[in-house]
């Protein structure tokens, strides 16, 4: 067992088998192994946990050519929608991306525009125009507070601030509805077929 590695608890494990019935959360085969989304070993906390089946988690995690993002598996973990394992949701992701990231360093225009640019994304999806409108709606910069010439700087800041804590409060509501926007798409119903077991 790697050192940073805590033993998981069976309590954690049964929970998060008889979640899933004991079975792999993206095809359904039998016998899952229990996954470390974000990859540390230490890190046991449900939200943080997918069973796989063995050819599913070779590829999430041990195929540098097949390897799918930690945070897309966080997005499906916590919505468990098909959907988001889709090739047809990754232009989408791409844009969700800088809502499911820390963003106390980033930019506060950098933030508006990927809002804005994932607002005019969504405008061409069916259902679009309403998902836009609701999106800019929450990620919509707070009405600024005057200021003079001399108080220019620190007037900027505030808002900046005010501005990063709007995305904040708002993020898991646009998340939520960029999946609630998935069902009305003419995709085709993404399902993983189970794969034949690999040889030892």
């Amino acid at each position: 067992m790697p050192k940073n590695r805590k033993k998981l608890t069976k309590a954690v494990s049964d929970r998060l088998l008889d979640e899933y019935n004991h079975l792999c959360a993206i095809c359904g085969a039998p016998r899952p192994q229990i996954h470390h989304i974000d990859e540390d070993p230490a890190n046991n906390e449900l939200l943080n946990l997918l069973p796989l089946c063995p050819n599913h988690h070779l590829t999430d995690v041990h195929n540098p050519t097949q390897k799918m993002d930690h945070l897309r598996l966080h997005l499906f973990r916590r919505h468990r929608d098909p959907q988001i394992l889709s090739p047809q949701f990754e232009p989408l992701f791409r844009r969700l991306r800088f809502l499911l990231v820390p963003f106390d360093h980033e930019n506060d225009q950098v933030l508006s525009a990927h809002a804005v640019d994932l607002a005019c994304f969504v405008e061409h999806f069916a259902m679009g125009g309403y998902y836009a409108a609701r999106f800019l709606n929450l990620m919509e910069w707070p009405q600024p507070k005057p200021y003079t010439e001399t108080e220019k700087d620190r007037a900027l800041a505030e808002n900046a601030a005010l501005y990063l804590e709007r995305l904040r409060q708002n993020r898991e509501r646009v998340l939520e509805l960029a999946i609630e926007l998935l069902r009305y798409q003419p995709w085709p119903i993404y399902k993983a077929e189970p794969w034949p077991l690999l040889k030892a």
